[in-house]
């Protein structure tokens, strides 16, 4: 079952005994588990008849003796076991033994970190996955991210424009709290009944400069020279410095290394190696490793200033740019 799936059945009044909720979007969780409670759970208990557990800090006999309370107030009852993967298969097993058979007035929701979900050919996953109503949540496609922005942005009638529309969807990266967060901003910015364009994104986005630069170095791995150029223009002639620049190219090309061979590229504890997806096909190794050494050579020269700083991070870009050992 998938979220859209979990929803539906949520919608309708269909709950399952026990859930288990796992992936990459721990916003999305945290968001299904508080959908869970609020449908479930009158508003005068829902506080008091939701208890929250810890597989990691609880010991396996505290939860059990918690998951046998009865309710004081009210019928029914909500417990959310967080970190359960910290517990062993057989612990797991007594807590899954006990909730048989099931209790239409108890709901349990077993949860893991995106950090620590436990990997698909473990005894652990194959337990949770097959004796629960097991849910994945996974960063947002492109279509649902707009979607999402789109029903944000309508209950404060606000439009807009097609570009921008584009640029906040790469800027969240199919994060949902990152992109919830970005468009709650622009809405508070452009007000009720306003229209949001790529040039208000710029003003009111955290992110937007590392957009821009991104989408020189983005220009330039897709071997697209003059829109690499244009950019580059535009972003020197806004105050940015050419060693800045060289940077954030350098850190954009070493990613795109690193996605090609299949490792994680971080930024804080998000991977951004979707950024590179529609250019791992483009470069060879060889070719990666070759515009790393260019980088790195024209950074020396612009530390050593044997050139206008301009004229040499041009020089790079058209070095980049050049179709030699490009795969087609």
């Amino acid at each position: 079952m998938g979220p859209t799936e979990l929803l539906k059945e949520l919608d309708s009044g269909k709950f399952r005994p026990v859930y288990y909720f796992y992936g990459s979007e721990e916003y999305r969780i945290k968001e299904a588990a508080k959908a869970m409670v609020k449908r479930f759970l009158p508003s005068q208990t829902a506080n008091m008849n939701h208890t929250v557990l810890s597989g990691n800090k609880g010991k396996i006999t505290d939860i059990l003796t918690e998951l046998s309370i009865i309710p004081m107030i009210g019928e029914r009852q909500i417990f959310t076991i967080a970190d359960i993967q910290s517990l062993q298969p057989g612990d797991v097993e007594k807590i899954l033994s006990m909730l048989e058979p099931a209790d239409p007035n108890r709901i349990v929701i077993l949860t893991s970190p995106s950090a620590k979900t436990p990997r698909k050919n473990t005894k652990m996953y194959k337990l949770l996955t097959s004796k629960t109503a097991a849910i994945e949540f996974a960063r947002l496609t492109s279509s649902a991210s707009e979607r999402k922005i789109r029903f944000m942005l309508n209950e404060q009638n606000i439009s807009i424009d097609p570009e921008a529309m584009k640029v906040l969807i790469e800027l969240s990266g199919g994060d949902m709290g990152g992109l919830v967060a970005e468009t709650e901003k622009l809405i508070n910015y452009v007000g009720e009944g306003g229209t949001i364009g790529k040039e208000t994104i710029s003003e009111v986005s955290s992110d937007y400069q590392a957009f821009q630069i991104y989408e020189l170095a983005d220009a330039a791995g897709a071997l697209n020279l003059d829109k690499a150029l244009k950019t580059m223009n535009f972003l020197l002639n806004k105050g940015e410095k050419s060693s800045g620049l060289m940077f954030w190219i350098g850190e954009h090309f070493i990613g795109l290394y690193l996605a090609k061979n299949g490792k994680p590229v971080r930024q804080g504890n998000r991977d951004m190696s979707w950024k590179y997806k529609n250019q791992l096909h483009l470069f060879d190794n060889e070719r990666l490793e070759r515009i790393i050494e260019l980088i790195a050579q024209a950074d020396r020269d612009l530390r050593q200033n044997i050139g206008p700083d301009r004229n040499i991070l041009e020089k790079l870009i058209i070095d980049i740019c050049s179709s030699e050992d490009v795969k087609s």
